[in-house]
């Protein structure tokens, strides 16, 4: 199951990534509507953040349905997240650093590729967790959720903030606008 989920994912993914000949993008919505989707992601994201680490402290308390239902909500908000990325990037096509080349080669393009990678490594693991963690709920077993968990937790915080990182260089007067 977490194959052919992440399997579906990437492939929404890159078919919204693919460079279309003679347009910018599909124009699935509204291209003004999409515009403040950029806006919507970072608060998405930087709430992930917050959300796993609450999650994270809960499990190192022992409280694991405290854990269960910050970690959900994690879930769910990165699914949030991947509707919104997908749609603003059909629809406005990928956006281009516009600040200094000295920035650009030696922070935006590292921390872009860092981020792009983990988020690459993180989908798998998430979703095999997200998917052990409902089983675990609904009966006693065996899984690797926890050896898991002890990979996605920290590729998936670094991802998020690198992302927001990368947000800000787009938008922030000396990287983009």
């Amino acid at each position: 199951m977490t194959a052919i989920i992440t399997l579906g994912a990437y492939t929404v993914l890159g078919l919204a990534l693919a460079p279309i000949d003679g347009r910018e993008g599909f124009a699935l919505i509204p291209r003004d509507v999409a515009s403040f989707f950029p806006h919507i992601i970072a608060v998405i994201n930087l709430s992930t953040v917050v959300l796993l680490q609450l999650g994270y402290r809960s499990i190192r308390g022992k409280r694991i349905s405290l854990h269960a239902v910050f970690m959900g909500a994690s879930f769910t908000l990165i699914v949030a997240f991947l509707v919104l990325y997908v749609l603003k990037v059909a629809t406005l096509g990928p956006e281009a650093y516009k600040g200094p080349e000295i920035l650009r080669n030696l922070v935006y393009l590292p921390a872009l590729t860092i981020h792009l990678t983990l988020s690459i490594i993180s989908v798998p693991l998430v979703v095999y967790n997200a998917l052990t963690g409902l089983w675990l709920r609904a009966q006693a077993g065996i899984s690797h959720h926890r050896r898991v968990g002890r990979i996605a937790y920290p590729a998936w915080t670094v991802s998020l903030v690198l992302g927001l990182l990368v947000y800000a260089m787009l938008r922030l007067p000396i990287g983009g606008g």
